[in-house]
């Protein structure tokens, strides 16, 4: 019977997800802001953890984002906040020694047009080749390989105030724990990423406050939404008085909502 080998590849967005024998020390995200012409010097310091050589390539995707599908990296299809074009850099591949520890140097430069303003990104994906796990499944071999995105984010020209909008606000149980939980989704109006964080405060009929609760700051991108999920579990039945308040910037937009827990 005919084995048919196929590869699976494992995207990391997080550098604890998965063991890999390469991992990157400085992190998946690489921020960046200055004005128009100006050049940014960056690296990816990459280490090689296993006994044996390790050859790692380098490419660029554009990551497409919207409020329906979230995130979709794609290869060959530009948006109007790519900068990939400004990225440069001397190296595609490289054979990594057992043990060694290599500085990958990249360049971004912003174009001379004072025109730009915004948020402007690309994503540097790193692939190890060699892959991780082996295994037939079915007469089926299979290759599980480590994939890493490298979010490169470039601000140009701040001068826009922030615009966040509380596009809704739902309860509903949380589908792992079944625990109740608050969805509240936020629409970034601006033409810059905004790094938000969302505080809710619950007040009962007495006006006391029985809730006083923060997220974790989280990137949401211009025109897109994300959502921010906050535990409400121990609160018991009853009409609620609730202040949102999401910051960005050391800006804050709030709203008042009502709640009913039953």
């Amino acid at each position: 019977m005919k084995l048919i080998a196929t590869t699976i590849i494992c995207l990391l967005f997080s550098l604890q997800v998965i063991h890999s024998n390469v991992v990157i020390i400085n992190g998946l995200t690489h921020s960046f802001s200055g004005v128009s012409g100006q050049t940014f010097q960056g690296q990816i310091i990459l280490a090689n953890t296993s006994s044996e050589e390790q050859r790692v390539t380098f490419e660029l995707n554009e990551a497409i984002y919207n409020c329906d599908q979230g995130r979709v990296f794609i290869a060959d299809v530009n948006h109007k906040n790519s900068s990939t074009a400004w990225f440069t850099s001397a190296v595609n591949s490289k054979v990594l020694a057992p043990k060694e520890r290599f500085t990958y140097k990249y360049s971004i430069t912003i174009p001379e047009d004072n025109t730009l303003n915004g948020s402007y990104w690309t994503t540097l994906m790193v692939n190890i080749d060699k892959p991780i796990k082996e295994e037939v499944v079915a007469n089926i071999g299979l290759d599980t390989k480590i994939r890493y995105a490298v979010r490169l984010l470039t601000d140009v020209n701040i001068n826009e105030e922030v615009l966040l909008d509380f596009e809704s606000v739902n309860l509903n149980l949380n589908p792992i724990n079944n625990k109740k939980q608050l969805d509240i989704n936020v629409l970034n109006q601006s033409g810059f990423i905004e790094n938000v964080k969302l505080s809710l405060e619950i007040y009962d009929s007495f006006g006391t406050k029985v809730l006083d609760t923060k997220t974790k700051r989280a990137k949401v991108f211009p025109e897109v939404c994300r959502n921010y999920s906050l535990d409400i579990s121990g609160l018991k039945e009853g009409i609620y008085q609730c202040i949102v308040i999401a910051d960005s910037r050391d800006e804050y937009i709030g709203t008042n909502i009502s709640l009913e827990v039953d």
